[in-house]
């Protein structure tokens, strides 16, 4: 488990992120990083700030890292799957998507993005497979949502 620290800068990047501050969450990111470097979390979300500011390789980088500490970490595979999308390297995008939908069915993003992968390679009835579950999922969220709403 990260020192109280880690977690306290993981969660003042994750807060600049969220406000488009990009580098600046990077660099907290960086600094999570350097106290606890086996912590797959901090690899992701730098990953994702990466992703955030075209830096498709070190995300990469940093996705393959954070695996590297969790096989079974289903958010970097999906992650690494949008990386890979965004890099053109379509077939290894359904790789990786597939393996985060397998850890994670319920993963939206995961499956659509499976989807795009499969559109890219010309798979269109598999991608339109990918595509239903990815709004299936969505619309059961929505709805989720909703009913929290509503039982407030």
């Amino acid at each position: 488990m990260p020192v109280k620290e880690v977690v306290e800068l993981l969660k003042r990047g994750k807060s600049l992120a969220k406000r488009t501050k990009y580098k600046e969450a990077i660099i907290h990111f960086e600094k999570a990083l350097s106290l606890d470097p086996n912590y797959p979390e901090s690899w992701l979300l730098r990953a994702t700030a990466f992703i955030e500011t075209g830096r498709y390789k070190e995300a990469l980088a940093d996705c393959d890292r954070a695996l590297a500490l969790d096989q079974n970490y289903a958010d970097a595979w999906a992650k690494k799957g949008l990386v890979l999308y965004n890099l053109e390297r379509f077939d290894e995008g359904v790789l990786a998507s597939t393996r985060a939908t397998t850890l994670n069915g319920n993963d939206a993003a995961a499956w659509y993005i499976k989807g795009i992968c499969l559109d890219e390679l010309g798979r269109n009835d598999e991608a339109q497979e990918a595509y239903g579950r990815s709004l299936e999922l969505e619309i059961i969220l929505d709805m989720d949502a909703e009913r929290k709403k509503v039982c407030r």
